[in-house]
């Protein structure tokens, strides 16, 4: 499950209560340093850290450090509660998935014909949108989907925990399917991505596990 950058950063400079500067960040994330300076000016620019000049460290030009602006005591400390769901993203992904199938269980819809299979995107779309999501786009092909997703009633969790987001919208919409019908049930594996183009943006894809019998698209 990929992780943007700019995500990235902003995790490291939380981790560091003295700040980093950019050739820190660069040697974390595997970058250059031009690369990590941008994605730390983005988080600047959106009020998510700010920057301090310090004294060089031996001879040079003053140091820029980047700090993370310290989050609401509330915010952190649901911050926090969220990070002891798991100790690794992988974990923390599959717990917020199980959390995602709880709450999409909660806001189920009416009852759906046993025989017929309806269409795939129409049923994550509808269980989104009860979740409070908007869907934004759609398209399918050679059968597969791809939606992308307005993410914002997740964006406070996704700014510090994207794979705890991903991980609940992968949960509500592989609970969707199943819900939906035995056939939909198991046959795409659901994958959650972050969109480049978007800070609010998640990219949902429908990849089919199998063929199904019944033709859905």
């Amino acid at each position: 499950m990929p992780v943007r950058p700019r995500d990235r950063a902003r995790a490291l400079l939380a981790d560091a209560p003295d700040g980093m500067d950019a050739h820190e960040v660069a040697d974390s994330l595997g970058v250059h340093v031009t690369t990590a300076r941008f994605h730390l000016n983005n988080l600047v620019d959106e009020g998510s850290a700010v920057t301090e000049t310090t004294e060089p460290r031996g001879v040079g030009r003053p140091r820029v450090v980047y700090r993370i602006v310290p989050a609401p005591s509330a915010d952190e400390l649901v911050h926090l509660l969220l990070r002891r769901i798991g100790e690794t993203e992988a974990e923390r992904e599959r717990v917020a998935a199980e959390t995602g199938r709880l709450w999409a269980r909660g806001r189920r819809g009416a009852d759906v014909d046993a025989v017929a299979v309806p269409d795939p995107v129409t049923v994550v779309e509808a269980m989104l949108t009860r979740l409070g999501f908007r869907v934004t786009d759609a398209l399918s092909a050679f059968g597969e989907h791809q939606l992308s997703v307005c993410g914002c009633p997740l964006q406070s969790i996704a700014s510090r925990n994207p794979e705890i987001a991903h991980g609940i919208v992968r949960g509500a919409v592989e609970f969707a399917l199943e819900q939906a019908s035995p056939a939909l049930g198991g046959a795409y594996a659901v994958d959650v991505s972050p969109d480049s183009a978007g800070d609010c943006e998640l990219v949902l894809r429908l990849s089919g596990v199998h063929t199904p019998a019944v033709r859905t698209t």
